[in-house]
């Protein structure tokens, strides 16, 4: 060996560096921060939220279209909606009957898939039957509402999410 290189000194072991560079507090900190952090991780995996409570159609509609509404076009819609609940619950009842039938027919070994598509077409014939009683509807309750009321149901200007000011 030339004698003018001096000895290398040993690195420090990993533990050592740290020791030499933070202090117990850092540590403490860090590791608490650590901590809250993991621990906020699992609360946000494991805490979901609860779903909406279930509400039939037409509430759902009638509830939120009557709510930019006012007082009186509000119990209009309602009055107008009220009388058909039935038709809309055997309606319902009917379109779940048809999507229960689609996911046997899904987890049934093997897979008809022409039944499979009959079944999904008649899912979407009574969705579109729950559709097509709920514009007739809409329809019929028009001309009773006023001026703003009838904007509100068409989703015009002036209604919930439509611009402040009218397009020039």
């Amino acid at each position: 060996m030339n004698g003018l290189v001096a000895p290398r000194r040993p690195q420090p072991s990993l533990l050592e560096r740290l020791r030499q560079g933070m202090s117990l507090r850092r540590l403490a900190l860090l590791s608490l921060a650590l901590n809250l952090f993991l621990a906020a991780m699992l609360v946000g995996t494991t805490g979901k939220p609860a779903p909406p409570p279930y509400r039939p159609m037409p509430d759902r509609f009638v509830e939120h279209v009557a709510a930019g509404m006012s007082d009186a076009d509000a119990a209009r819609l309602r009055a107008i909606f009220e009388p058909l609940r039935p038709r809309y619950d055997a309606l319902t009842e009917e379109y779940r009957e048809e999507g229960q039938r689609v996911r046997s027919l899904l987890q049934a070994e093997p897979v008809d898939f022409e039944s499979l598509n009959a079944a999904i077409a008649a899912a979407r014939a009574k969705r579109r039957l729950i559709g097509e009683l709920t514009e007739q509807t809409v329809l019929l309750v028009l001309p009773d509402l006023s001026p703003a009321g009838r904007l509100r149901m068409v989703g015009g200007w002036g209604s919930a999410g439509a611009p402040d000011t009218p397009k020039k």
